[in-house]
C-alpha cells in the first residue's frame, strides 16, 4: 500500500512533465533562438532503500534486491560478473504477466522472481526516462556509509578487540600527523560517527595505525588497502580511459581481497552496497563521474533542516525554522565581515612596515607560492641561533646560507661583514596543478612550533633530479634580502630518503621514508605542493615515516 501511495504522489508531482516529454516545450534561449526542450531523467541520486521505493522494487532482503539489475541475493559478492539489466520494457512485461496470473500465489511468484511489486511505475508513460538506468552509484551511501561505515569498519573494530589492540589503535590515531581538510580523531574507537566524511577521513588514515597490530601479511589490511584505492579512484572528477582501466583492476583486487577476508574472518559480503560496486564502470561510461550522482548536497541540507527543526517547539515549525535560518544567515554574514576585516588588518599590519622593501615585481608576482603569518625580521646569524632554540640543530646556518647564495646567485658578492636580512614566516600557500583534473589547487603548509597548541612542521614534495618522489620536512620558511636589494624565498628542510624497512603487512603501494638528520636549503621554486607523512607508530627508529597517498586524488596519482 505504501509503495502505491509513493508512486501515486510522484505521478502527481511529475504530471506536468509527462506530455512535455513527448511533445517538448518551446523555450527562448539566451541567444534569442527558440528551441524545443524535452525533459528527461538521466541521473537519479538516492540511497538503496529510497531507490527500492522509487523503482517499485523489493528491498535489500529480496531475492533480487538491486534496482538496476536482476542479480540474485546469493551472488551479491560477485563484483566482476555481468547480470541481466532491468529495463522499462522488460519490467512492464513482468508486471503485465503477473496481472494476468490466475492465482495470487502465481502472481507473487512472478513478481518475486524479478524483485518487483505489482505496481505500474509512474515513469513508464514518460519518454527519455528509464528509472532503472537512471539510478546512479553514490559514494556516500554505497561507500562511506555503506561498505566502509557499516561493514569493514565494524569488522576492523571486532578484529582489534580480539587482538586486544583497540587502545593501541586509538593512541596511534591520536598521534597521526595533521593535515588541512583531514579530520583528526582523538577517540576514534569510542565515538559513534554518523556522517560519511568522518568515515572517509578514517579510511584515509587507518592503515599506518593498524598494520603493526595485526599479524604479518594480514588479509584484512590488504582488503582495506584495496578498498582505499577503489574508493579514491571511484570519486575522481575526471575519468579518462586509462583511469577506468585502472579502476577495473582495483575492483578485481577488491573482490579477491574480500574473498580472503570472508575465509579468514567469516564475513558475508552478500549485501547490496557491495554489489553496487559492479555498476560503477557502467555508470561512469553512461553518465560521467560519480560526483554527478552524489547525494552529499541533499544530505547536507537535510542535516541543516533537522538541526533547525530540533530547535523548535514542534508546533507551527515552518515559521520557526524560517526565523532560525534567518538568524543563522545573519550570524554567518557577521562572521564573514569580521574575518574579512581581520584579514585586511593583518595584511596592512605586515605590509611595508614589516617588510620594508617589497620584492621586485618580476621576481615574486608569478610565483606559485605565497608566504603567510610573518614573524619579526632579523639577520641570518641571529636567525641561526633562534633555530637552535626551536629545536632545529642546524650547524653554521649563516655559512650554509652564504654558500647557498653563492651557488644560486653567482652574480651576488656577499662578504662576511655583510648581513643577510631574514624575514621568517609560519606558513606558505602553495599553488599546484592537480593531476586529477588539471585545475589549480592550493595547499597550506605550516612551519609552526605551536599551531593551535600542536607542533606543526609539514612536509612538501620537491622538484629535483632524484629518481622517484623527493620529499622533505619543513624546518623554516623565510625570505632573504641582500644588501643589493635581491630577494628570494627559501625553505630549510630535512629531506626524506626511501627506506628498506617494511611493515608487517606490506600493502600495495606502501612507501616508507626515513627522515635524514641534516638540513638542506631549497628555493621555494622547487616546492611542488604539500605532502603528508606520519611517523611509524612505536618504531625504534623515530625517523621512519609512512607516506600517505590517500590525502587527495592528486597525491594518489603521483
Amino acid at each position: 500500500f505504501k509503495m502505491k501511495v509513493y508512486q501515486r504522489v510522484l505521478s502527481v508531482i511529475f504530471a506536468s512533465l509527462k506530455s512535455r516529454s513527448w511533445n517538448g516545450e518551446p523555450i527562448e534561449c539566451y541567444d534569442k533562438v527558440i528551441r524545443l526542450f524535452y525533459p528527461a531523467l538521466f541521473i537519479n541520486s538516492m540511497d538503496g532503500k529510497e531507490a527500492a521505493y522509487f523503482n517499485a522494487c523489493r528491498a535489500a532482503l529480496a531475492n533480487h534486491p538491486c534496482p538496476t539489475c536482476l542479480v540474485h541475493k546469493d551472488d551479491l559478492h560477485r563484483l566482476t560478473e555481468m547480470f541481466t539489466m532491468r529495463t522499462t520494457d522488460t519490467m512492464k512485461a513482468v508486471v503485465r504477466k503477473a496481472f494476468r496470473a490466475t492465482t495470487k500465489a502465481e502472481k507473487e511468484g512472478i513478481l518475486k522472481k524479478h524483485g518487483l511489486h505489482g505496481i505500474n511505475h509512474f515513469l513508464w508513460g514518460f519518454r527519455f526516462a528509464d528509472p532503472y538506468a537512471a539510478y546512479s552509484y553514490d559514494t556516500l551511501h554505497s561507500d562511506d556509509l555503506g561498505k566502509w561505515g557499516k561493514h569493514l569498519w565494524p569488522l576492523l573494530l571486532e578484529a582489534l578487540e580480539e587482538l586486544g589492540g583497540k587502545a593501541t589503535f586509538a593512541k596511534d590515531m591520536r598521534e597521526f600527523a595533521r593535515w588541512p581538510g583531514l579530520k583528526h580523531f582523538n577517540h576514534v574507537t569510542t565515538t559513534d560517527f554518523r556522517d560519511g566524511q568522518s568515515y572517509y577521513d578514517i579510511l584515509k588514515s587507518v592503515l599506518p595505525c593498524i598494520v603493526q597490530i595485526f599479524p604479518r601479511n594480514n588479509a584484512l589490511v590488504h582488503c582495506i588497502r584495496a578498498y582505499q584505492r577503489l574508493r579514491i579512484m571511484t570519486g575522481m572528477h575526471c575519468m579518462p580511459v586509462s583511469r577506468l582501466e585502472r579502476l577495473a583492476t582495483f575492483i578485481e583486487d577488491y573482490e579477491s581481497c574480500c574473498e580472503q577476508v570472508a575465509d579468514q574472518y567469516g564475513k558475508n559480503f552478500d549485501f547490496f552496497k557491495q554489489h553496487a560496486t559492479s555498476h560503477i564502470l557502467r555508470d561512469i561510461w553512461a553518465k560521467g563521474t560519480t560526483n554527478h550522482g552524489s547525494t552529499r548536497p541533499g544530505e547536507g541540507f537535510q542535516q541543516e533542516a533537522a538541526e533547525a527543526y530540533n530547535q523548535t517547539n514542534f508546533k507551527n515549525v515552518a515559521a520557526q525554522m524560517d526565523r532560525i535560518d534567518e538568524n543563522q544567515e545573519a550570524i554567518a554574514r557577521i562572521h564573514m565581515a569580521i574575518d574579512k576585516y581581520d584579514k585586511q588588518h593583518e595584511e596592512d599590519e605586515h605590509s611595508d612596515e614589516d617588510l620594508e622593501e617589497q620584492p621586485r615585481k618580476s621576481e615574486l608576482t608569478s610565483a606559485s607560492w605565497r608566504f603567510g603569518a610573518p614573524e619579526r625580521a632579523t639577520n641570518s646569524r641571529a636567525f641561526g641561533e633562534s633555530l637552535k632554540l626551536a629545536g632545529h640543530w642546524v650547524i653554521d646556518f649563516d655559512f650554509m646560507l652564504r654558500d647557498f647564495v653563492v651557488e644560486y646567485f653567482p652574480g651576488e658578492r656577499v662578504s662576511f661583514e655583510q648581513l643577510i636580512r631574514v624575514q621568517p614566516f609560519k606558513c606558505a600557500h602553495v599553488t599546484y596543478q592537480s593531476l586529477e583534473d588539471w585545475r589549480s589547487l592550493r595547499d597550506i603548509v605550516r612551519c609552526n612550533p605551536s599551531f593551535h597548541g600542536y607542533r606543526r612542521y609539514d612536509s612538501v614534495l620537491l622538484n629535483t633530479d632524484a629518481p622517484g618522489m623527493s620529499l622533505a620536512c619543513l624546518s623554516a620558511l623565510f625570505r632573504c634580502t641582500l644588501e643589493t636589494g635581491q630577494h628570494f624565498d627559501v625553505a630549510l628542510v630535512q629531506e626524506f630518503r626511501s627506506s628498506k624497512w617494511n611493515p608487517k603487512t606490506n600493502w600495495a603501494g606502501c612507501r616508507v621514508h626515513e627522515q635524514l638528520k641534516g638540513h638542506t636549503l631549497f628555493l621555494m621554486d622547487y616546492v611542488i605542493r604539500g605532502a603528508l607523512l606520519t611517523p611509524v607508530p612505536d618504531s625504534e627508529n623515530e625517523n621512519l615515516h609512512f607516506f600517505i597517498d590517500t590525502v587527495d586524488s592528486d597525491m594518489f596519482l603521483r
